[in-house]
């Protein structure tokens, strides 16, 4: 399994995905009515999606997800937790991520030590009733289990989410700070 999309909600995705693709000096992967989605490759290391799906509503609730851009670079993916050490153990088990030493928060860096961290940042107040407007994906791999993969996440405190949106080729989840992410199934042929 392996860390593969930010999902952005935005009522006007190509606009707010190429202000981001601008900023950060993506590439652009689609530019579709639905949504638009840009390729953050970092040399030697991962390679993230940022995909701006189209939603009726501008959000309105604080993100718990946010984007910390420094000098035209992707520096933090900065996600709120109700315990930062627990769900660094979480977050490190789901993406095989490792532990930044010396980081003013907990954090996970990619293991080529190259990208974005992800920090798991003491949140602001507890998780609101609702979808997080911008949320992390990660893909299976040919070889993965999805039900032992559900089940790990269950063991360590996370849960899946039934959201009741017919058959789809994902799982919803929420990690144990109640913040969602997706599981995609694995690519075909990979």
């Amino acid at each position: 399994m392996y860390f593969e999309n930010v999902v952005l909600d935005a009522t006007d995705p190509q606009t707010t995905g190429r202000a981001w693709e601008a900023e950060l000096g993506t590439e652009t992967l689609t530019d579709e009515e639905a949504g638009f989605e840009t390729r953050l490759s970092v040399p030697g290391g991962p390679e993230l999606d940022l995909c701006f799906q189209r939603v009726p509503d501008e959000p309105t609730e604080r993100p718990r997800l946010r984007l910390d851009v420094r000098a035209g670079e992707l520096a933090a993916l900065r996600l709120e937790s109700a315990d930062p050490p627990r769900d660094l153990a979480f977050w490190q088990w789901l993406t095989a991520w490792e532990p930044v030493a010396g980081s003013e928060v907990p954090g996970l860096q990619h293991p080529s030590g190259r990208g974005p961290l992800l920090a798991l940042v003491p949140e602001e107040e507890p998780k609101p009733e609702g979808k997080n407007r911008t949320h992390l994906d990660l893909r299976l791999e040919s070889g993965d289990d999805a039900d032992a993969v559900a089940a790990g996440i269950a063991d360590r405190g996370g849960r899946e989410l039934h959201f009741g949106w017919g058959d789809l080729p994902w799982r919803h989840f929420a990690d144990p700070s109640g913040n969602e992410f997706c599981v995609l199934a694995a690519r075909k042929g990979s």
